[in-house]
């Protein structure tokens, strides 16, 4: 499906630049882990203001987080 965000992409960066979920939330705007945490695992959809700072954080263009 297309615009799919790429989940399995973002955690296996997130964890080889040693990103823990409160940096991530933090990046994000997300006032706790556990927001950011649930996203990551798919529970909860990233919001299409966070892709931009998710992005930058992960250090790869936007259009990468997508499948």
């Amino acid at each position: 499906m297309p615009g799919t965000i790429n989940l399995d992409l973002i955690k296996r960066l997130r964890s080889k630049k040693g990103f823990t979920y409160g940096d991530m939330a933090s990046a994000l705007g997300l006032k706790e882990p556990e927001k950011y945490y649930r996203r990551e695992q798919g529970k909860y959809r990233f919001q299409a203001t966070e892709l931009p700072p998710l992005a930058k954080k992960l250090g790869i263009p936007i259009e990468k987080i997508f499948k």
